[in-house]
């Protein structure tokens, strides 16, 4: 979105950009914090600030999705290069996002709430921390320090790139050491890539609660985009009635979080139970464990996943992972008889390595230039790009050497 459309859409909704309130104009009433959102003050030993507190119960549930996990942390905690933490109590993993006063990051980014939760007794618990002005973010720091008592690690959405190094820096800057130096950190963002990133468009916390989850973010909360120029006339105007969407908003994410992670330690502890009728979404799953050194389970999501659907194009993918890894295991005639299956939908890597396995494998130049001659046929069927082109080229360049090897193997039948 450019400027000028975001300061349209904001002004619609009454916010205008870079301008003071109208010293003549109607003084509304303003509203503070405390009259907006259910809240508590936290006392600290830097002075107090605003807090939101909510608790969960252990059944709640986010669309379909469970705050809590129903196996071990053994999986995603592999994932994350933390054995460590598969021996950690649940208690001990923070959730956190911030809301800050800029998108770009730097000293001069401020987080001026800060969501996060732990579970407790069977229970999620959430705080937000709410800074009513600047002067108190040495406050907000120290009671955040405190919530976090005893973590034994961080979990956020790309938090890697933007929560954590703005918090680092804000600690510094206030003289204090950050509790996050150091501390293994699970972004979730990354994690959720590697699984859906080949069947949705984006993989926003929003979109994966609505394509995963089932479930509709409120109405009544502020776009992220927003969020940066609400508290900035919170603080000009001091009117604190339109921050309670920020309030829903943040408290949103951190519970996505919670979700997220109940849902990952699950698939990742037991990956072939999970129940999931998307042959994309298993292949994904399958390429994330094979890395992880498990290529039986690997082979398992495979093999489940090219049974789900009867169309060829859905099937081609996880045929081809599971031909690649058959291959490194030196299991050259089952890849064969997969490339085969996934050649008859046009596929031009199984046609590829078709070839090489009758010509290498086989000694069977005839058969890899029946390959061969299938996929200059497929591709010099339409306009290419320029990887095409490329492709079209190391085929032609496969195929002349070929022709002139069957050439040679057929002068030496007829002399004999």
């Amino acid at each position: 979105m450019d400027f000028d459309s975001l300061s349209e859409k904001l002004k619609r909704i009454g916010v205008s950009l870079g301008m003071q309130p109208d010293a003549n104009s109607p003084r509304k009433d303003r509203k503070a914090i405390e009259q907006v959102v259910e809240g508590r003050e936290v006392q600290t030993n830097f002075g107090s600030l605003f807090s939101s507190h909510r608790a969960y119960p252990g059944d709640y549930r986010l669309g379909g999705q469970a705050l809590l996990p129903t196996k071990p942390t053994h999986g995603i905690a592999r994932w994350a290069r933390a054995p460590h933490l598969a021996e950690t109590s649940l208690e001990n993993f923070i959730f956190l996002d911030t809301e800050t006063t800029g998108l770009s990051g730097g000293t001069g980014t401020l987080a001026f709430m800060i969501g996060v939760g732990r579970y407790r007794g069977g229970s999620f618990i959430t705080e937000q921390f709410f800074l009513r002005g600047p002067a108190e973010e040495a406050a907000l720091l120290a009671a955040l320090e405190s919530f976090c008592a005893d973590m034994a690690a961080v979990v956020t959405y790309n938090g890697k790139s933007f929560d954590i190094p703005i918090l680092n820096t804000r600690y510094v800057l206030q003289g204090f050491i950050s509790p996050f130096e150091e501390l293994p950190h699970l972004d979730l963002l990354h994690l959720t890539r590697r699984i859906w990133k080949a069947r949705l468009e984006q993989c926003n916390l929003g979109n994966i609660e609505n394509r995963i989850f089932g479930l509709n973010r409120d109405s009544d909360e502020i776009p992220g985009y927003l969020i940066p120029e609400y508290y900035t006339r919170y603080l000009r105007e001091g009117d604190a009635e339109p921050l309670k969407g920020i309030f829903t908003h943040n408290a949103q994410d951190v519970v996505s979080l919670a979700a997220l992670f109940a849902l990952f330690t699950d698939i990742l502890s037991e990956p072939t139970a999970w129940e999931n009728e998307c042959s994309q979404d298993l292949t994904s799953l399958g390429r994330l464990v094979e890395q992880l050194g498990d290529a039986d389970t690997a082979l398992s999501l495979y093999e489940k996943g090219r049974s789900l659907d009867t169309a060829p194009e859905p099937r081609v993918e996880p045929l081809l992972a599971q031909a690649r890894l058959l291959k490194r295991q030196s299991r050259h005639p089952e890849a064969a008889e997969l490339w085969s299956q996934a050649a008859e939908a046009g596929s031009l890597e199984a046609l590829e390595e078709l070839a090489k396995y009758h010509e290498h494998r086989r000694g069977r130049a005839k058969d890899a230039l029946a390959c061969v001659d299938r996929a200059v046929e497929l591709l010099s069927g339409s306009r290419k790009d320029s990887r095409e082109a490329g492709l079209l080229s190391a085929f032609l360049h496969r195929r002349e050497r070929l022709m002139k090897k069957v050439q040679r193997h057929q002068s030496q039948q007829d002399e004999d």
